[in-house]
């Protein structure tokens, strides 16, 4: 949906809206007052319209959208009496809209399609490869890290080198195959929106979340903090598949065990359970902590991304100690009990 697409849909819900008060107006102060209110948003809306075709102007378009979004947190204010549920715009995208707006005007930036439009590919795009579909291709990539050890006799078994050294150059390889592809991939994603889709204006800023608020940032910023992200994300599920292949030896079970581990947090809430020391399973899903929907999600409004990133560090700490631990305790294991078939 390009820019100018999103601005008729909100005046259309204006419409709407209009309808649903319009014989209420006169019964009820309040409502008549919003209805005063919501009359000025039209205009705004409109006029928006035309500064994005015809009138071609992006600083009195951004003037009429900060007015716009400050009319409607009054309307928020006064409760929404008269409006239905599915025709008010939530608080949380009006804030959005209001960062966005307010970075355009402090960096002189001008409303374009085309940026618009860039911005929008991109971030589906990095939406809908973080999360699931990340932890999954990451846990069938790592199912066989120790497992194929065991089952293939290689020379770096008779390497004098420690254990936990063979499993951090294991990662390693691992780390630099995957996200190699990764980034290869993400540039012919590029190149393919440039060229097919005429997406070649980077300058329309992007939303993050942060500390309770949300902040516009660059393009080249938010692509920093994606790659960074998904890189520790990368470093923390070959770390855990490391560990799952320990304790199961089974390459099927490491990718049935992660993706149960990864739903654990859903399904104790929807028991009614306070999961708040599961939270760090589901930053894996960073352009989620990114965008804010997690701290929504989870009820948690400290989740950002500075935050992510700290807790996701010390989860690979965790994973790292519990896979020497395991290691260390499978080594000195007493001859009467069953063997445990060292992995290296």
């Amino acid at each position: 949906m390009s820019l100018k697409d999103q601005k008729r849909e909100e005046a259309r819900i204006m419409n709407a809206t209009f309808d649903h008060i319009e014989v209420q107006r006169e019964d009820v102060p309040e409502i008549s007052e919003i209805y005063d209110i919501l009359t000025k948003q039209s205009s705004l809306i409109n006029f928006q319209v035309y500064y994005l075709g015809i009138g071609d102007d992006s600083e009195q378009y951004i003037e009429n959208g900060l007015e716009l979004n400050q009319l409607r947190l009054k309307v928020h204010e006064l409760g929404n009496k008269g409006i239905p549920d599915y025709l008010i715009t939530p608080r949380e995208e009006i804030l959005k809209e209001n960062a966005l707006l307010n970075y355009m005007k402090d960096h002189k930036l001008p409303i374009g399609a085309d940026s618009f439009l860039t911005n929008y590919y991109f971030v589906n795009a990095l939406q809908a490869m973080s999360g699931l579909l990340f932890l999954t291709i990451i846990l069938i990539s790592g199912s066989e890290l120790l497992v194929f050890e065991q089952r293939h006799r290689t020379l770096v078994k008779g390497f004098p080198i420690s254990f936990m050294k063979k499993v951090n150059a294991k990662v390693a390889v691992h780390f630099i195959y995957i996200y190699s592809f990764l980034l290869i991939g993400f540039l012919i994603g590029c190149t393919y929106a440039v060229e097919k889709l005429n997406a070649k204006d980077f300058s329309f800023p992007v939303l993050i979340y942060k500390t309770g608020d949300y902040v516009a940032v660059s393009t080249a910023q938010y692509l920093v903090f994606i790659i960074l992200g998904m890189a520790l994300v990368t470093v923390v599920l070959l770390y855990f598949s490391i560990l799952l292949n320990m304790l199961f030896q089974n390459a099927f079970a490491n990718l049935l065990v992660g993706l149960g581990i990864y739903y654990l947090p859903d399904l104790l809430v929807s028991a009614g359970m306070n999961t708040s020391y599961l939270h760090p399973i589901k930053f894996i899903n960073i352009a989620g902590v990114l965008s804010g929907d997690l701290a929504i999600q989870l009820g948690n409004s400290s989740i950002d991304y500075k935050y992510a990133i700290i807790l996701l560090m010390a989860v690979t700490i965790f994973l790292n100690i519990s896979i020497y631990l395991i290691n260390t305790y499978s080594y000195r294991r007493k001859p009467k009990d069953v063997p445990l078939e060292k992995v290296f």
